[in-house]
């Protein structure tokens, strides 16, 4: 059996930050060590922090990349605290990471960011911007040395519309297939702002699809939900992704730009059925809400343009049928810690069990190469 990922990941290498700082100075997000802890990445202005070093509010390198692992096994732990140094050769090289997708059964992978989530909120907008060309530069040349099953994502800085436009267009030129924008829009700005429409067009008339993936929030720190526990902004995380696709929606976006096409990336998909039901009974209820211009029910624009991935989820594919099957794309997460690596085919057994061949397929690789032009 050969998947494919609509949801991967890799972790940065410390000589992309290096540049950065040696720019930038204590502007930039950059890499530091704790003696005790390891490797972190540190970015300034940007809220949250791992229960890790007591000395860094930061991403711990090493949990970047514990795929198959669990946090409450010491050994792990030491791992974690290695940083760069306990990362598998398949994380950190492109061409042995092919290995690692062997070994889980999956064909080709798209690839998301690991700390740079944490980039996506940096208030200084003239270091994102410089942070976010570096990241597009190396990961077009990480994912040329494993062509065919590497589609890295770049990185969209819409906190400056214009460059954002302009950036799209080199990413282009750079051979990407699709990009990242931040899943909650930077503040002051809604998605239906006129501001972002030279994006939409751009990405439209390329066949460019944009992802939101979780944790990619433009303020209020990396969830989103600035304020909560870990716990609470964790399972509560849908709702961020959930106002984003009803200004999406509901304000025109997808109306005015029908082949735009959105992924929302790792929120899972078992809230969706319910939740696609409330947002049209919503939009029944107080249809001068929304554009009057809207033909469609909300439901209906995300079956023609909204795809959701999702891991071990049981649940969202026994409504795939109420979601739209052509929506939904699995992923396996490498090599997070939330990742079901290298256990791929046993849990799509389980998920799957029942499921219509077709259907399968169409979840597990048919209709992420149907959205990225991969034949």
């Amino acid at each position: 059996m050969i998947a494919y990922s609509a949801d991967s990941h890799i972790v940065e290498p410390a000589e992309l930050f290096g540049p950065l700082e040696r720019k930038y100075g204590e502007r930039a997000p950059r890499i530091v060590n704790d003696p005790d802890w390891g490797d972190f990445l540190v970015t300034p202005g940007v809220t949250g922090r791992e229960a890790y070093s007591p000395r860094y509010a930061g991403v711990a390198v090493g949990r970047q990349g514990i795929a198959g692992a669990r946090l409450d096994d010491p050994e792990v732990v030491e791992r974690i605290k290695r940083g760069y140094a306990g990362l598998r050769k398949g994380i950190v090289d492109p061409v042995e990471r092919l290995k690692e997708q062997d070994l889980d059964g999956v064909g080709l992978e798209v690839l998301y960011p690991s700390m740079y989530f944490r980039i996506f909120g940096l208030p200084d907008t003239e270091v994102l911007l410089e942070a976010f060309r570096s990241y597009n530069d190396w990961l077009a040349g990480y994912m040329s040395q494993s062509p065919g099953r590497l589609l890295g994502m770049a990185l969209l800085p819409m906190q400056e519309p214009a460059s954002a436009a302009a950036e799209l267009e080199r990413a282009l030129k750079l051979g990407f297939k699709g990009g990242c924008i931040p899943s909650s829009a930077p503040g002051g700005r809604p998605y239906h702002d006129p501001a972002y429409d030279r994006i939409w067009a751009l990405a439209q008339e390329a066949g460019f699809p944009l992802s939101m993936h979780i944790f990619t929030g433009a303020h209020e720190g990396v969830t989103g939900l600035a304020g909560l526990d870990a716990i609470t902004s964790y399972a509560s995380s849908d709702t961020v992704i959930q106002i984003t696709i009803v200004d999406l929606i509901c304000q025109g976006v997808a109306h005015r730009f029908p082949g735009l096409k959105f992924v929302c990336a790792e929120w899972n998909t078992g809230w969706l059925a319910h939740w696609l039901e409330r947002l049209d009974h919503a939009f029944y209820r107080s249809r001068s809400a929304a554009l009057k211009e809207l033909d469609l029910l909300p439901s209906e624009y995300w079956r023609r343009q909204f795809y959701a991935t999702f891991e071990h989820d049981r649940v969202g594919v026994m409504t795939r049928d109420m979601i739209g099957v052509n929506t939904l794309m699995w992923g396996n997460d490498f090599p997070h810690h939330d990742s079901i690596w290298p256990n791929a085919r046993r849990v799509l057994d389980e998920i799957f069990e029942g499921v219509p061949e077709d259907d399968r397929q169409a979840m597990t690789a048919g209709n992420m190469a149907a959205l990225y032009g991969l034949g």
